[in-house]
């Protein structure tokens, strides 16, 4: 029998071997370069994202820089495109200029061609990362939907061999970023509540801002429980063995979730309206909110013993706050719904309060009386940015702004323009002025005398005024030296108000001299500018008429009774703010209603403005659009101002 011959495979076993290493050096291959790669994208990635970071710095770091510098100005009180297309040489200029202080020389080079302005690589950080900006003024090509008002920043950044790009749109504009700023101490009073930053911008006059709570004066145990968490505000406790502060700051509300909140809690306070702050408003809250659904009815303020509100018009100040402020504003949840909650957000002050003294310096200064800031800034203090302090202090002039009442001038004489003959011809009834210069001798009333300011007790001077009984002024200016009584007048149109010197030793205006040529700015001097005669001793008794005074003669110190005005009211700048021999005085039932500049209700560098009723907070209701400049403002009575205060005079005392 024969057996098959048995075939043997050689060589296999070397073959498959040689297959897995070949297979083994081409993954190891693969997997060396996928690694390489992988190490060089993400150095790419960390070289991408640090130009982007850098890119986004340049634009925050410029964003700064704008806000900073030395912006350039003008009278125009809208920025129009062709407003802002004038300024492009002024703002190119002023860029330049800022750059000029930077440390590092390689960095001030700036290269403006047209209107784009481009600088030279600026460092973000201590190693190669740069940025390089572009400022241009739109429209940056045919067809560009944005105009000159409109300016692109566009920030490089590099680091390495990588770049990106950024930009952000700024818009020239013109707004006051406070809501009340001024050289003198302000004072808050209750039912005043204020939406916007506010400013105090001398060092050395105390108290510089006073507030009262809004919840102290119509209930007594509701008042009790107020100043027992304000003196818990300003005290101290003892917590691991040190002695620390109840609360940090003086905006008057503790936030939750803080050791501060915990030892709040213990001792009986509670975020009762659910906002994650404790306020005094919680306390009120608390007070009234009867059914406990974290608002306040009508019915649940009212005092069930008299059938009254407690306080209708703190209810009414609250509930009508945060109204829309332009037009085409969305008008805010609860805004006038006859309840009192958290969609009306009440806060004494909504923005942050700054000034120019220390904190140090105002402690000192109350050293003797015995109290505390904290006794001085009463109610809550809502900042719009949580990252900044709701009460600064220290803060330069150059963060707030040059209140020089010269800055003004421009603004003054623009309004002149638009009254007496330079509104057209001059014509004139019995009933009304058209383009006309008023005079006393115009009056239609039987004068009358009386003290200024009109009610107060505290009077500073006598007046014998002319009278004006029911007459229409259209763009009319009111002659220096008639010192009037306008009694349900109506004002349309541009309003001028002229006053200043013709004779004496002092020149309160700044545009002629006289007598012994010297032009006065001090408060003290222009008192004494005020208080001159002709005949006779001043006192603040005697009547002043223009044959006994010069200061009746000089100045203008006038009275709006039960009068409209639908435009704006605006005087000579004077050089020093004189108190009464300066000032307007609005009472009565006179009203704001501004239908011809929506930019500026009234506008008098250091002039003296007094509104309201000293004795009946019921009377003049007015509504005050757009910007307010005065030498000194007193508000009373219920009144709202729809813009901002800005107050120049340094001699008046609050």
């Amino acid at each position: 029998m024969k057996h098959a011959a048995k075939k043997i495979r050689r060589g296999s076993t070397a073959i498959l071997a040689m297959l897995f290493l070949i297979l083994m050096t081409t993954l190891s291959f693969a997997m060396f370069s996928m690694s390489t790669l992988n190490t060089q994208s993400a150095s790419n990635l960390s070289d991408v994202n640090r130009a982007r970071t850098s890119a986004e710095s340049g634009l925050r770091w410029m964003a700064y820089r704008i806000l900073k510098m030395n912006r350039p100005k003008t009278t125009s009180g809208t920025i129009t495109a062709s407003v802002a297309d004038a300024l492009w040489t002024n703002i190119a200029t002023a860029v330049q200029t800022d750059f000029g202080s930077l440390v590092t020389t390689s960095e001030r080079s700036v290269t403006i061609n047209g209107k784009t302005i481009t600088t030279a690589p600026i460092h973000s950080d201590g190693d190669n990362t740069t940025f390089t900006l572009k400022i241009q003024q739109h429209p940056l090509f045919t067809g560009d939907t944005l105009d000159q008002r409109y300016i692109r920043v566009t920030s490089t950044g590099q680091y390495g061999s990588a770049t990106r790009s950024s930009y952000i749109e700024f818009l020239i504009d013109k707004k006051i970023k406070f809501a009340v700023v001024g050289k003198v101490e302000i004072q808050l009073g209750r039912n005043t509540l204020v939406q916007g930053p506010i400013a105090m911008a001398t060092a050395g006059k105390y108290p510089p801002l006073l507030t009262l709570s809004d919840f102290q004066h119509f209930d007594p145990a509701l008042k009790t429980k107020i100043v027992n968490y304000e003196n818990f505000l300003k005290g101290t406790h003892t917590a691991g063995g040190q002695t620390v502060a109840n609360h940090a700051g003086y905006d008057g509300r503790i936030a939750t979730g803080t050791d501060e909140a915990t030892y709040a809690v213990s001792q009986g306070y509670a975020d009762t309206n659910g906002d994650n702050y404790i306020d005094e408003y919680d306390l009120f809250l608390k007070q009234y909110d009867k059914n406990g659904d974290k608002r306040i009815s009508q019915a649940e303020f009212t005092n069930s013993s008299t059938g009254l509100s407690y306080d209708a018009n703190l209810f009414a100040a609250i509930d009508s706050s945060g109204g829309p402020m332009y037009s085409g504003d969305t008008t805010r949840a609860g805004l006038n719904d006859g309840y009192i909650d958290n969609s009306d957000n009440y806060a004494k002050v909504f923005g942050q309060i700054v000034m120019a003294t220390s904190a140090s310096g105002w402690t000192s200064n109350l050293a003797s009386s015995g109290q505390t800031i904290n006794d001085q800034i009463g109610g809550p203090v809502v900042n719009k940015d949580p990252t900044e302090l709701a009460v600064q202090f220290g803060v330069s002039a150059s963060d707030i702004m040059d209140l020089s009442p010269a800055n003004f001038n421009a603004t003054c004489t623009n309004y002149r323009a638009l009254s007496g003959t330079g509104g057209g011809a001059a014509s004139h009834t019995s009933t009304v002025y058209t383009n006309y210069s008023v005079t006393s001798a115009n009056a239609n009333g039987t004068a009358v005398v009386e003290h200024t300011p009109y009610g107060s007790t505290t009077y500073e001077a006598t007046y014998q005024r002319p009278v004006f009984n029911n007459v229409t002024f259209k763009n009319c200016t009111i002659s220096k030296g008639t010192n009037a009584l306008f009694n349900g007048c109506t004002f349309q149109g541009v309003t001028f108000v002229d006053f200043g010197a013709a004779s004496g030793t002092y020149n309160m205006t700044n545009s002629a001299t006289h007598g012994s040529g010297t032009t006065v700015t001090d408060s003290a001097s222009g008192t004494t500018w005020s208080q001159r005669m002709k005949t006779g001793t001043f006192s603040t008794g005697t009547t002043l008429t223009s044959t006994n005074s010069y200061g009746f003669v000089d100045g203008n110190n006038l009275r709006f009774n039960n009068c409209t005005f639908n435009g704006p009211v605006a005087g000579t700048d004077a050089s020093a703010y004189a108190h009464f021999s300066n000032s307007w005085e609005f009472t009565g039932s006179t009203m704001f209603n501004n239908q011809v500049d929506q930019t500026a209700t009234i506008i008098c560098p250091n002039t003296n403005i007094e509104m309201g009723s000293f004795t009946d907070p019921t009377q003049s209701p007015s509504t005050l659009v757009g910007v307010v400049v005065t030498g000194n403002i007193d508000i009373r009575g219920t009144s709202s101002v729809d813009g901002s205060i800005i107050v120049t005079g340094d001699g008046a005392g609050n």
